[in-house]
């Protein structure tokens, strides 16, 4: 109710109903009209045809206007980090002031065709969106890192075979993104002692909306130098009364991860670790992360996260090595995934 005169107060065309295409009954849903729902790979390969795109190139480093990469240095006299977590720690301090999350989505065929999109709010909550013959089932929220019991894409799998028995399962995969203390994107300039730079990130979840809002704001920076929506999205701001409880959290979860390497006793042995699964267990005096294949094959990595030294935490539904203080992943070898980190991990 609070969501919906907020949005009357705005002049959202939004109303609240009871009556939905979902296959269970709602205490109460908002509707929002006019909604636009569209493929975004399309939408990328329409807006990067005028572009000359270089890919497959990392950036290492940023001083001043030179951007260092794997292949060579680019000038420029604008930088604007938009690389989903921003990978450097100072200035800006954005490994202070955010944390990742998961979530995973089944496609699913042989549904009844739904016309609107719908998000559940509620704890354990689920996403519904339709993609021509398809729908998309979503949820199983947690923190990156946080997710050593798996079965998230279990759950979603006895969710459609609850509400649609005779559906099939055509695909599955995850997503992760930042998340803010205050809820809100950080997007703007990058910190206040470079004034040249410019960031995107903090989208919540929310990419398509966010990513519009940040190419609009950050163009009229570069072209005007200001942007009627700068203080809004500004990331040096920081609202006690908004953030801090938040940034408590956050901090705890990054000292727990910090001290994990040193507090906590490896959980298994190599041999006890049964085929399929990976864990934190110990070799050689030390420990490790182990994961062993299905034909009984071990791979050894290092559990200690090369960004800021937090332990790793095995997740089972993805197979992969991930960060519980700021979300980096890396595969059951130790090959970076994605960061903030830079650099794979060491056997």
């Amino acid at each position: 109710v609070r969501e919906w005169k907020a949005a009357e107060t705005l002049g959202i065309d939004a109303r609240l109903c009871t009556e939905t295409e979902l296959p269970f009954p709602v205490e109460t849903a908002l509707r929002f009209e006019g909604q636009a729902r569209f493929h975004p790979l399309s939408f990328l390969k329409a807006v990067a045809e005028p572009l000359e795109i270089y890919e497959q190139t990392a950036v290492r480093s940023v001083q001043g206007k030179r951007v260092m990469t794997d292949r060579g240095v680019v000038t420029a006299e604008q930088i604007v980090f938009a690389c989903h977590y921003p990978f450097l720690n100072v200035p800006g301090y954005f490994f202070m002031r955010m944390h990742q999350e998961r979530s995973y989505v089944l496609s699913l065929e042989g549904t009844p065709r739904m016309e609107g999109m719908y998000l559940g709010i509620d704890e354990d909550g689920l996403s519904f969106r339709p993609q021509g013959d398809l729908l998309l089932l979503g949820g199983g929220n947690h923190r990156t890192g946080e997710n050593s019991a798996g079965g998230q894409y279990q759950r979603l799998r006895e969710a459609a075979k609850t509400y649609w028995p005779e559906s099939a399962e055509a695909a599955a995969w995850s997503a992760q993104d930042c998340m803010t203390l205050d809820g809100v994107p950080y997007i703007g300039r990058y910190s206040a002692s470079t004034p040249d730079w410019y960031v995107a990130t903090g989208f919540q979840k929310w990419g398509m909306t966010s990513s519009m809002v940040s190419a609009l704001l950050i163009t009229g920076l570069i072209t005007e130098g200001k942007s009627p929506w700068e203080q809004a999205f500004t990331p040096q701001r920081f609202n006690p009364s908004a953030s801090a409880r938040t940034l408590m959290r956050d901090t705890a979860q990054a000292a727990k991860g910090l001290a994990r390497k040193f507090l906590t006793p490896p959980r298994e042995d190599i041999e006890a670790l049964p085929r399929g699964h990976g864990g934190v267990v110990e070799y050689d005096g030390e420990k490790v992360g182990v994961y062993k294949d299905e034909a009984g094959e071990a791979f050894i990595v290092s559990v200690r996260c090369p960004h800021l030294g937090c332990q790793l935490e095995w997740n089972p539904d993805e197979k992969s090595w991930e960060c519980p203080c700021h979300g980096s992943r890396f595969d059951h070898r130790g090959r970076l995934l994605e960061g903030p980190a830079q650099t794979h991990l060491t056997e």
